[in-house]
């Protein structure tokens, strides 16, 4: 702890100094602008043979006009409306500090949410904007992350957040608040009751300061929901005191406290705050170092106390085995719901093995498993296929397919499962359920028989027909129907809305459903049933030239002629004698009659 009188680096004054000059600058700004509660006057012409004091002055000014004497001029007072105030105490200041207003800031005033991010602020600028909402009763979100605020300006933010209770989300991430700022924080968060979501990332806090986060978060009065303590140094130091933080917090929901080194003895002591947490549903400690301990340990707290719903315990040197260890945990746990395991040495078998484990534990909870740098084998896409025959909405992000067929039958299925999901599917399937045709769906829904079907009619329509679809769906399935625009369907849009969705099952290879015939790829020629085209008379003689000998060349290449089956079959030597006495008895008969 240090004390308020600390010397800022770079600033000479102490922290009531500056506290002081800054609350007396506020009160002359607040004094100029605040509203004149009198009624504005108002001048009532009179008669002309009435004179009037005020007519008597105005003499005496064009008197002086003309006699070019310069005359004393009163500052006018104008009334600030409540909701004027800050923007013009913003102006006022930055007028005062030389600065360019911010348009974001401005527009924040009105919408309830300042950004603020990436803009280079510095501490005039957080003191601008802390004076901008002193006042402010509209704003409910700051957000000022990147903006090189320091120690030296978030004095001014935390003396506004003490005085303006309606901010309720908090953005000063990478701002390089160190120690100083942490003090200043956590000490104002002990008083202010508003804020529910902190996100102070990225601010260079130390192993010390842990012990601030540990005081707040432990502290009765504490309301946070959502606090972001990620890409800090806290060490294995401040992991114990985070986990015991933890464990004695009783408020906050979601908590990031990634990238801060606290390895496998701090993991040790978060495991043992969550055994004692009853509340916190999403967890983010990737990038610790954890190792196959402590994530072991980590994934045994949150399935003892069944309030886990998120874990995330990415990039922390898990092998096979403390993969293993860690689904093994979770398997006896129904409320975790995802798990992010990616950018660990777990090589292509880890999620082989993580939907073996949930193949083989159906009462698991988990319903998503992420693996987005890992690529998977062929093995994998059974086992997941057994899954989502007792858990449909499982899923495993992953990084793609080992075998490149394997990424045409992923996409494949893809693109079947959007397009069977489309909503012209489930209106087609209320009209074959129904036996109904398309033109009686379109006089159903045309209650007022305009022969087109407005965009609330079709609303209705659905609603009353039971058609399960939600409201983005039918406005989606609108906007398809809806070709010309003009806010209405008629039955020819209707029509051409059937096809073209049934085209988009036959480019997929898929069957058309409801009894539907592929059409031809070519369409049928309009003069398929006109009669043949008769025979020419004319048409042209036979050549009486004989044909031209082939040539040697042609010859070569002419396919011999089959030989006859039975000259292949083998023969005895009684069948060959008595071929050869058949050839010589026809020989001695061809010579006698030459003769």
């Amino acid at each position: 702890m240090i004390s308020e009188t600390s010397a800022v680096k770079g600033y000479e004054k102490s922290a009531p100094e500056v506290a002081k000059e800054m609350e007396a600058e506020m009160n002359a700004i607040k004094q100029v602008t605040v509203a004149n509660n009198r009624a504005p006057e108002v001048h009532v012409p009179e008669p002309e043979d009435y004179d009037t004091d005020l007519e008597e002055e105005s003499k005496l000014i064009r008197a002086s006009r003309k006699s070019k004497q310069p005359r004393h001029e009163y500052p006018r007072c104008y009334t600030v409306p409540m909701e004027e105030r800050p923007r013009v105490i913003y102006m006022r200041a930055c007028h005062k500090f030389n600065l360019t207003p911010s348009s974001s800031f401005l527009k924040g005033l009105t919408s309830g949410v300042v950004k603020l991010n990436h803009q280079n602020l510095g501490p005039d600028g957080a003191r601008t904007v802390a004076l901008g909402l002193v006042l402010c009763e509209t704003v409910s979100e700051l957000h000022m992350s990147s903006n090189n605020i320091g120690q030296s300006g978030i004095k001014y933010l935390i003396d506004m957040l003490r005085e303006n209770e309606n901010i309720s989300v908090l953005n000063l991430a990478d701002n390089e608040l160190q120690t100083y700022g942490a003090q200043l924080l956590c000490e104002m968060l002990n008083e202010n009751d508003a804020i529910i979501s902190l996100n102070v990332s990225g601010n260079n806090f130390k192993p010390q300061d842990a012990h601030l986060f540990h005081t707040m978060m432990s502290y009765y009065r504490c309301t946070l929901k959502e606090l972001d303590l990620s890409h800090n140094d806290f060490g294995e130091y401040g992991g114990k005191l985070i986990g015991e933080a933890i464990g004695n917090n009783d408020t906050i929901e979601t908590l990031n406290i990634s990238w801060n080194g606290f390895g496998p003895n701090g993991a040790k002591a978060i495991a043992k705050g969550l055994e004692e947490n009853s509340c916190l549903k999403v967890l983010d400690v990737s990038w610790n170092g954890l190792e196959d301990v402590g994530s072991e340990m980590i994934a045994s707290a949150i399935s003892a106390n069944d309030v886990m719903v998120d874990l995330n315990i990415s990039a922390n040197r898990i092998g096979m085995k403390g993969l293993g260890l860690v689904l093994k945990a979770l398997s006896s746990s129904k409320s975790i719901k995802s798990l992010n395991v990616s950018r660990n040495p777990i090589t292509f078998e880890g999620p082989v093995v993580a939907v073996q484990t949930i193949l083989e534990h159906p009462e698991c909870g988990l319903q998503s498993i992420e693996f987005r740098d890992m690529c998977v084998p062929r093995q994998f896409l059974p086992i997941l296929a057994k899954i989502n025959e007792f858990k449909p909405q499982f899923k495993v992000k992953h990084g793609g397919y080992v075998i490149a067929s394997d990424i045409l039958h992923h996409s494949m299925e893809q693109r079947m499962e959007t397009v069977l999901n489309d909503p012209m599917m489930r209106l087609l399937q209320y009209v074959h359920e129904r036996k109904l045709r398309l033109a009686d769906l379109f006089f159903q829904f045309d209650t007022d028989r305009s022969m087109t079907i407005s965009e609330g009619e079709f609303v209705a329509g659905i609603k009353k027909a039971g058609i399960p679809m939600n409201d983005e769906q039918i406005q989606q399935l609108v906007e398809k129907l809806d070709v010309d625009a003009d806010g209405e369907i008629d039955f020819g849009e209707l029509k051409l809305g059937e096809k073209k969705y049934l085209k988009r099952i036959e480019k997929i290879g898929a069957e058309l459903p409801f009894g539907h015939k592929k059409s031809n790829s070519r369409p049928a020629s309009k003069m398929s049933n006109a009669r043949s085209r008769p025979a020419s008379n004319t048409s042209r003689p036979a050549s009486q030239i004989s044909a031209r000998p082939m040539s040697n060349s042609s010859r070569k290449t002419e396919r011999p002629k089959t030989v006859p089956d039975h000259l292949l079959q083998p023969r005895t030597k009684s069948d060959l004698a008595e071929e050869l006495k058949k050839l010589t008895d026809s020989s001695s008969s061809e010579s006698e009659g030459d003769t």
